[in-house]
């Protein structure tokens, strides 16, 4: 029973980040296709320098036994030219995506400050006088320029990896299905590990925003015009600012405790990470060893794969 209401609640929260999506896709349609075009580029492409490093080394290891060795060195060449272009394209594409991202933050920050603006103007004045309404503009204000970017650009990057891993785990289950599986595992601890400590923050965040809105109170009391005269007159600079230094304090520790724990955490789903990665790594030489694996089929194995 209560298995079942954690999975609808997860579901639910994941139904959330549909309206954040449609906010994106408002602000600026044409950007946010250009963004995701460019990071379907950016995820295939290191598929293609894997391949292409596959073929050159296969190339060469094939060239020790053959006579004409001129057309051997030719088809390294060719080669090479394709790797160097992928990686130039690689290279443009990164620096394209940053302008894009760029130009969609600010639209996207723009387009957020009006709804916020309209909204403010639309409700009555009663939830002027109320401290939940209070709460909810800050958030707003603090989150929405930013966030659905965000929830785009990591859903963007998350389905791309996924795609990559697909294809990584099906040339790997080529070789032996128990690297395949090894591989998957290990990236397991990590992505429960951020999955568990995102909502913690996310909770922690929401509790706190009472306490950061009155830390930003204090902190307008003591530097805007509008109080100056009577802090200086009832000389309560010291008062407020200690009562402002109090709530930051305990702001920060909490934040730096749940800092902590993520860290060491995140250590330990690394340092199994690792270990596993290492194990594949000798199943592979071993297999290699053995003569199961050929050697060009060994470069997709490296690390970078794994990430």
């Amino acid at each position: 029973m209560k298995a079942g209401k954690t999975l609808r609640y997860k579901i639910q929260q994941s139904l959330r980040i549909l309206p954040a999506l449609r906010l994106v896709w408002n602000s600026s349609p044409r950007l946010t296709i250009a963004l995701v075009a460019l990071l379907v580029i950016q995820g295939l492409l290191p598929l293609l320098s894997l391949y292409l490093t596959k073929l050159i080394v296969d190339t060469i290891a094939a060239s020790v036994n053959v006579a004409d060795k001129g057309a051997a060195f030719s088809r390294v060449l060719l080669l090479l030219g394709f790797f160097v272009a992928i990686t130039l394209v690689t290279t443009l594409c990164s620096s394209l995506t940053e302008l894009v991202y760029a130009a969609q933050s600010q639209q996207l920050t723009d387009y957020m400050q009006n709804v916020l603006h309209a909204k403010s103007v639309e409700v009555d004045l009663e939830y002027y006088e109320n401290a939940e309404y209070y709460d909810a503009l800050q958030r707003a204000q603090k989150k929405a320029p930013s966030r659905p970017g965000q929830i785009l650009h990591r859903l963007a990057w998350l389905c791309l990896s996924s795609i990559s891993l697909v294809a990584m785990l099906g040339l790997l289950l080529s070789l032996h299905w128990g690297i395949g599986v090894i591989l998957f595992v290990a990236a397991i601890p990590a992505l429960v590990v951020r999955v568990k400590y995102s909502g913690i923050m996310y909770h922690w965040q929401r509790q706190k925003t009472a306490q950061e809105r009155q830390a930003g109170y204090l902190s307008r009391i003591l530097t805007t015009e509008q109080h100056a005269k009577e802090i200086r007159l009832f000389d309560l600079g010291s008062f407020f600012s200690q009562w402002y230094l109090r709530l930051r304090r305990q702001l920060y520790q909490e934040n730096i405790a749940m800092t902590k724990r993520q860290s060491v955490a995140n250590l330990g789903a690394q340092a199994t990470a690792t270990t596993l990665v290492f194990a594949a790594y000798g199943f592979i030489i071993y297999q290699t060893m053995q003569g199961t694996i050929r050697f060009g089929d060994l470069v997709p194995g490296q690390t970078h794969l794994i990430y």
